[in-house]
This record gives C-alpha cells, sequence and structure tokens, in this order.
C-alpha cells in the first residue's frame, strides 16, 4: 500500500536525522515532521527539502570559509 510505503520512508529518514543530529533522545516528533516534510517534497518533485543543518551557511573569511 502506498501509505505504508511512505510511512516506512518517513521512518527511515527520521532515522538518518537523528543519526546526523548526535543521536540525542527527545526530539523523535521533530524528527518525524522534518522527515515526512522531506519525503512530501521528493514526492512533489520539489526535490529534497534542505533541513537547517544541511542548509549553506555564510561564508567566514575569518575561519577560512568562503
Amino acid at each position: 500500500m502506498m501509505s505504508d510505503d511512505r510511512d516506512e520512508r518517513i521512518r527511515a529518514r527520521a532515522r538518518e536525522i537523528w543519526q546526523r543530529e548526535g543521536s540525542q533522545k527527545g526530539r523523535e516528533n521533530d524528527h518525524l515532521t522534518e522527515a515526512a516534510q522531506e519525503i512530501d517534497a521528493e514526492n512533489t518533485g520539489a526535490g529534497p527539502a534542505v533541513s537547517q543543518d544541511t542548509a549553506l551557511k555564510p561564508s567566514d573569511p575569518e575561519k577560512g570559509i568562503i
């Protein structure tokens, strides 16, 4: 069923987000919400959503980041 596939993809993506953020407990709902938004964006052809963690950061010349 389509919904089961979507739910499984969301759970897998939420786990990836959780691991990327250091596997801290207590943010399960945040990770599930972010994962659902990313999966839905991909399904609508909008491409993957960019989370705040992976968004481009402004350059910092003092640290040699351009």
